[in-house]
C-alpha cells in the first residue's frame, strides 16, 4: 500500500492546493458579492453556476481526457480555473461572476475527474479503498482549510482572489514533474 500512496503523491499534494483553493473561492465570493451590494437572491443564483459547471465537467471531462491525456487536462483546466478566479477582480457584474462559477464548477468537477480516473487507474483491488480515502480526507480537510485563510486578508480586497489562483497554480507543479 505504501508504494500506491508514494507513488500518487503528485496528485494528493495537487489536490491539497486545488482544495485549499476551492474552499476560500467559494465563501470568498460570496462575502465579496455581498459587501458590493448583490442582493442574496442574485448571490444565490450566482453560485448555482458552480453545479451546473460540475455537471457538465462530469459529462466532458472523460473526452478530454481520453483525447489528450490525466496530465494535459489537469493543466489546462487548473489553468482555466486561476484564470476565472481572478476574473472577479476585474468585474462586479453578476452575470459575469455566475459565468466564472459556471466555468469553475466545470473546471473542477474536471479536475477530480481526471484525479479519480489517475487514481482507479494507478490503483489495485488491494490498494483502491485507502487511496480514495486519502483523497476524500485531502478534499474535505482542503476545503475546511482553505476557508480558514479567510482570516489573512478582508474579502473586499485584492490578495485572498490572488492566493486563491496562485493555490491553484502550485496545484499543476507537482503534476508537471513528476514521472
Amino acid at each position: 500500500m505504501w508504494t500506491a500512496i508514494r507513488s500518487s503523491w503528485p496528485l494528493f499534494t495537487g489536490m491539497i492546493f486545488l482544495m485549499v483553493s476551492n474552499g476560500l473561492l467559494a465563501t470568498l465570493l460570496t462575502l465579496r458579492a455581498s459587501s458590493l451590494g448583490f442582493s442574496e437572491t442574485v448571490i444565490g443564483l450566482m453560485q448555482s453556476g458552480y453545479p451546473v459547471g460540475a455537471l457538465l465537467g462530469c459529462l466532458i471531462a472523460p473526452h478530454f481526457i481520453m483525447k489528450v491525456g490525466h496530465i494535459r487536462i489537469f493543466a489546462a483546466l487548473a489553468s482555466i480555473a486561476s484564470t476565472a478566479a481572478l476574473v472577479h477582480l476585474i468585474t462586479v457584474d453578476p452575470w459575469s461572476w455566475g459565468a466564472m462559477r459556471l466555468l469553475s464548477g466545470f473546471c473542477f468537477s474536471g479536475l477530480y475527474v481526471v484525479a479519480e480516473s489517475w487514481l482507479n487507474g494507478s490503483a489495485n483491488n488491494r490498494t483502491r479503498g485507502s487511496l480514495l480515502s486519502i483523497y476524500f480526507v485531502i478534499q474535505t480537510g482542503g476545503v475546511a482549510f482553505g476557508q480558514l485563510l479567510l482570516n489573512l486578508s478582508s474579502p473586499e480586497g485584492i490578495l485572498l482572489f490572488i492566493i486563491v489562483s496562485i493555490l491553484i497554480s502550485f496545484s499543476l507543479v507537482p503534476m508537471l514533474v513528476s514521472a
